[in-house]
C-alpha cells in the first residue's frame, strides 16, 4: 500500500519547531562559550620561570636587601632554569650570585654553599672550562673536610658525589684530559678506601657499592693505561707505587688493588644478613670477570664455577641460576658511568653471531643483518670492537664452556 500524500508532507506541530529552536539556540551558546574559554586560553601566555625568578629576586631585594638569605635559593633555582635551557654563562652568573650570599650570610666555609659549587663545576664543564670545574670540586672536598674531618664517616657521600663526577665526565674529555680525570677519581678513591678501612664495618649496607665503585675505577685507569699510556707533560701522575713507569707494571697494580675491593664486596655481603645468595652468586661471578679480564684464566674459571655453586646449593629459583650463567654476557664494569643526558643511547641495531671459547673470546664473527649501505670498512671495525671484548663464558654444571651466542651490537654508523 503506498504512503498517503499526508503521510509524506507531515509537518510537526509548531509547539515541536518552538522546541528545536530553543535546542539550537543553546547549542549555538555553548559553542560561543566554549569558543570564548578557548581564545582567553590561547591568549595567556605560558609562565616564564626565568622571568619568574628575576621577578621574584627584584621583589625579595626592594622588600629586605641585596644579601637577604631568601635570594640564594632565588638564584639557585635561576641558575637551574638557564641550565635547562644550555644558557650556561647566564646560569654560572646565577649560581655565583647565590654561592655569594650564602657566604655572606653564612661564612666563607659554610656547608650551604656545596649545591652552589657543585652546579658551577656542571655548568664550567659545559663550557670546556675544566680547570675550573676542578677548583670549584676541589673547594667543595675543602669546605667539608674542614667541617667534619679528612677521615670521618660524614665525608663518604661528599666523595661520593665527586668521584661519580669526575667519572661521568671521563668520556667528554680529551685523551690527557680523561687521564687528568682518572687521577684525581684515584685520590678520590683512595680517601673513601681509608675511610671504610678505619671507620666503616664491613657489613655496612652501603659498603658493597662504594667497593664495587673502587674496583670498576682501577679498571678503568688500568685500561686508559694500556690504551693510551701516561702523559708525560699533564702535570698530573696515578699513585701507582710502581719502581717502573711500564704499563704492565702499573696495570698489575691496579689489577691488585681492584680485586681487593672486589673480594671486600663478597665479604661485605656474606656479613650482611639480608644478602642474597643471588647477590653472592652476582659478586663472585664479577671478581670472576676480573680475573679474566686481566688474562688470569684459571683463577676465573675456579672462581666462577664457585659462583654456580653458591647459587646452586641456595632455595632461589633455578632460573636466577640460567639467566646468570646458561649464555655468554659481556663482561662489564659498570657501577661508574657517563652522563645519560650527555650520552644518547643506541639501539642495538645489530645481531652478531659468534662462538665465545670456555676463556671468553669471541671467534666465528659473522653480521647476521647488515644493513645494505654498510661498508668493508665499517665491518672490520665493529668485529674489531667486538674482538677486543671479554665475555664471561657459559657454564654448564659450574664448568666453562664454548658456546656459539647471537650478541645484539650497537652501531650508529649502520643506522638508518
Amino acid at each position: 500500500m503506498r504512503p498517503s500524500s499526508r503521510a509524506i508532507n507531515y509537518r510537526p506541530p509548531q509547539s515541536i519547531d518552538l522546541v528545536i529552536t530553543m535546542f539550537l539556540c543553546m547549542f549555538a551558546i555553548a559553542l560561543s562559550a566554549e569558543s570564548a574559554a578557548q581564545t582567553i586560553t590561547t591568549e595567556i601566555p605560558e609562565s616564564d620561570p626565568i622571568s619568574d625568578y628575576l621577578e621574584a629576586i627584584e621583589t625579595a631585594e626592594a622588600e629586605t636587601s641585596a644579601y637577604s638569605a631568601e635570594l640564594s635559593d632565588l638564584y639557585f633555582g635561576l641558575g637551574k632554569s638557564h641550565f635547562s635551557k644550555r644558557e650556561y654563562e647566564s646560569a654560572r652568573r646565577a649560581y655565583q650570585r647565590g654561592m655569594q650570599i650564602e657566604r655572606v650570610n653564612y661564612g666563607l666555609n659554610s656547608l650551604s654553599q656545596t649545591p652552589y659549587l657543585l652546579s658551577i663545576a656542571d655548568t664550567e664543564s659545559f663550557l670546556g672550562n675544566w680547570e675550573e670545574s676542578q677548583d670549584a670540586l676541589e673547594n667543595v672536598y675543602s669546605i667539608n673536610s674542614q667541617a667534619y674531618g679528612e677521615t670521618d664517616p660524614r665525608m663518604l657521600p661528599v666523595l661520593d658525589e665527586l668521584l661519580d663526577w669526575y667519572m661521568d665526565t671521563y668520556k667528554e674529555r680529551t685523551r690527557d684530559g680523561g687521564y687528568q680525570n682518572l687521577v684525581m677519581s684515584e685520590r678520590l678513591g683512595n680517601r673513601i678506601s681509608k675511610i671504610l678501612k678505619t671507620h666503616v664495618p664491613i657489613d655496612d649496607p652501603d659498603a658493597v657499592l662504594r667497593y664495587r665503585k673502587i674496583g670498576h675505577l682501577h679498571y678503568f685507569i688500568a685500561k686508559h693505561i694500556k690504551e693510551y699510556g701516561e702523559p708525560s707533560d699533564s702535570g698530573f701522575t696515578i699513585n701507582s707505587g710502581a719502581t717502573t713507569s711500564s704499563p704492565r707494571s702499573t696495570s698489575h697494580l691496579h689489577y691488585q688493588r681492584g680485586k681487593t675491593a672486589l673480594k671486600k664486596v663478597i665479604e661485605s655481603l656474606d656479613q650482611q644478613p639480608n644478602s642474597s645468595a643471588s647477590d653472592k652468586a652476582k659478586a663472585i661471578a664479577e671478581l670472576g670477570d676480573w680475573y679474566l679480564a686481566f688474562g688470569q684464566r684459571m683463577s676465573a674459571t675456579k672462581t666462577y664455577k664457585l659462583a654456580f655453586q653458591t647459587l646452586a646449593e641456595s632455595d632461589e629459583s633455578p632460573q636466577l641460576s640460567k639467566a646468570l650463567f646458561d649464555q655468554p654476557s659481556v663482561i662489564k664494569f659498570t657501577a661508574i658511568e657517563g652522563r645519560q643526558e650527555r650520552i644518547e643511547p643506541q639501539e642495538k641495531n645489530l645481531q652478531v653471531s659468534m662462538t665465545v671459547t670456555k676463556t671468553g673470546v669471541p671467534i666465528k664473527m659473522e653480521i647476521l643483518n647488515p644493513p645494505e649501505n654498510i661498508t668493508k670498512s665499517e665491518i672490520r671495525s665493529i668485529l674489531k670492537d667486538i674482538r677486543s671484548k671479554r665475555f664471561r663464558p657459559r657454564l654448564v654444571d659450574g664448568i666453562t664452556t664454548e658456546s656459539k651466542f647471537v650478541l645484539p651490537y650497537s652501531s650508529k654508523k649502520t643506522q638508518g
